[in-house]
């Protein structure tokens, strides 16, 4: 049975037929695009019915988060909400900022007196905590304290490249002041401050505290959140690919009644600690071999630096304008090549996280010397976040074919602070240079990172097209991009960094039939109004997706 949508307006993101108002589709895939007498036309004499649920609305590809955190974002409604904006949950409930280092505390105060008593495996965790906003003022253990002396609480930042806990979380870990890790942070007298930064987190983490009763609701929750903000295909970009989460992921997204389709990147940082050679490689290459139309493996991940507002993001001369500097490279050059090179060979792409300038140029030259190597036609390596890249990294990422995802929610979120705090008003001003990217032909993106920041396609675009502070600074006149090209990059452009361009990110003959339907056209609304445009549903492989109770 084929069926007809029509709508008011249809982007294709096609050059040959750039508009429509009808899309024909037929076993989940696109059929016939054009105008509804053209459409209907080509299917006179045939079984088909035409749904007009959709006749007064605007269709565009259905948007493509490539680089969010799935899991993780659905996870945030079991956790304490501790960042400064408020939040929405999977529930659609919001819950309330925190302007304060006392609302942050008397938050997860009020959150393990529930806890108190059941037992020395439970742990408090609070998620969004972010120091930029709150005077650089870095969480501690004595804050921490001050919630539970007894109950083990852990706080993530709002970047996920710091960490803060309480005594009792550190007792219980082992963490004293003999513990020499780098990134652990002492007091004067050399005790533990309760401040950890990337891979001293580690220390802090154990399963048991990340357990739920049921672990596909995070799974369903990131889906739902997806959904909402008008996406079809949705990241999870640093997933462990062993153990039951990682089977709950598959499970679940496989599922005909998942509102998404899901791409994971496998987090190196993990498995390299794990396996190596062949046992690496074949473990890859067995995820590979087991994608589906619902879910696939797409760029394994590594992370070169930390974050700009955490101050762990390696920058270039003259560093951080505020003196803060915890900046290092997670992986410098020469483990670059050594873990990317075999991969390489094998036919893998990579997705590198690099925020600070610095970390972009080791990742470029360690990218030169892997492609000198091996030359390899259309890998499509990418450069993740790389939010100070220069005009002339991007050049070089354009003549080795390295594609780019830019964090365009920086520039509202954090712009006002980068400009006086982080990195100063010269290099805020080029931070997430879209326009850049474009003049130099680099093939681009934009994101949200969630949950960094909410994952939300249509404020992504807003970011990069007016790049806008939150003080109503322009941030960068001439990095602005037009609606178009930002439309561009969260369909067309995701699918491209994702190697699935030949399926999804336009609406063309022979691919998926994932529509994103809105009420109002971004092309043509005045710009500073695309934030607020409504996400009216979505359709994926030709079915419009109804919320589902779990089972």
């Amino acid at each position: 049975m084929t069926t007809v949508f029509t709508a008011r307006t249809i982007h294709t993101m096609d050059p040959s037929c750039p508009t429509a108002t009808a899309i024909a589709v037929r076993d989940g895939r696109i059929l016939h695009v054009g105008t509804e007498a053209d459409v209907v036309g080509y299917l006179s004499g045939g079984d088909f019915s035409v749904d007009r649920r959709y006749e007064d609305c605007v269709i565009v590809p259905g948007f493509v988060e490539a680089h969010g955190h799935l899991v993780f974002n659905g996870s945030i409604g079991e956790y304490v909400w501790l960042g400064y904006d408020d939040r929405m949950r999977p529930d659609g409930t919001v819950a309330p900022g925190c302007r304060s280092v006392d609302d942050v505390v008397d938050r997860l105060a009020a959150a393990a007196s529930i806890r108190e008593g059941e037992g020395s495996s439970v742990s408090v965790i609070g998620y969004g905590y972010d120091p930029t906003f709150q005077d650089n003022y870095s969480l501690n253990r004595h804050d921490l304290d001050r919630a539970s002396s007894t109950v083990k609480i852990l706080v993530i930042n709002a970047s996920g490249h710091l960490a803060y806990a309480n005594s009792a979380l550190m007792e219980a870990r082992g963490i004293t002041g003999v513990t020499d890790d780098r990134g652990v942070l002492k007091d004067a007298d050399g005790h533990p401050l309760g401040e950890f930064h990337e891979t001293a987190m580690g220390l802090l983490f154990a399963p048991e505290d990340f357990a739920t009763a049921d672990p596909s609701v995070p799974v369903w929750n990131g889906g739902w959140l997806a959904q909402l903000a008008g996406c079809t295909t949705m990241t999870d970009l640093s997933m462990v690919t062993l153990g039951g989460a990682f089977d709950t992921l598959l499970a679940t997204a496989n599922r005909a009644d998942y509102p998404v389709r899901v791409v994971y990147a496998p987090s190196m940082a993990t498995l390299t600690g794990m396996m190596e050679g062949a046992a690496l490689s074949d473990h890859l290459s067995g995820l590979r071999d087991a994608n589906t139309d619902r879910v696939a493996m797409g760029p394994l991940k590594w992370i070169a630096d930390g974050s700009i507002q955490g101050y762990t993001g390696k920058l270039r001369w003259p560093g951080y304008c505020g003196g803060m500097d915890h900046g290092f490279l997670i992986l410098d050059e020469e483990q670059i090549v050594d873990q990317l090179q075999p991969l390489h060979e094998l036919g893998f792409q990579a997705a590198i996280h690099t925020n600070g300038d610095e970390a972009t140029e080791v990742t470029l030259r360690a990218l030169e010397r892997v492609l000198t190597e091996a030359p390899r036609p259309d890998h499509r390596h990418r450069l993740e976040h790389c939010q100070l890249a220069s005009r002339d990294q991007f050049r070089r990422m354009a003549q080795m074919g390295v594609g780019v995802n830019l964090f365009s929610n920086h520039l509202f979120y954090w712009g006002d602070i980068h400009r006086s705090s982080t990195v100063g008003p010269d290099k805020a001003r080029r931070m997430n240079a879209a326009a850049t990217a474009q003049r130099e032909g680099v093939h681009f993106s934009l994101h949200s990172d969630a949950p960094v920041t909410p994952v939300g396609p249509l404020f992504t675009m807003w970011c990069a097209v007016n790049r806008v502070t939150r003080t109503g600074v322009v941030l960068g006149e001439h990095e602005k991009i037009a609606p178009e090209a930002a439309l561009e990059a969260m369909t067309l452009g995701a699918a491209w960094l994702l190697k699935m361009d030949d399926v999804i990110g336009s609406i063309e003959v022979g691919k998926f039939a994932d529509l994103t339907v809105l009420d109002a056209d971004p092309l043509s609304v005045d710009p500073m109004v695309i934030k607020d445009i409504g996400v009216v549903g979505t359709v994926l492989g030709g079915q419009p997706v109804v919320r589902t109770v779990q089972s």
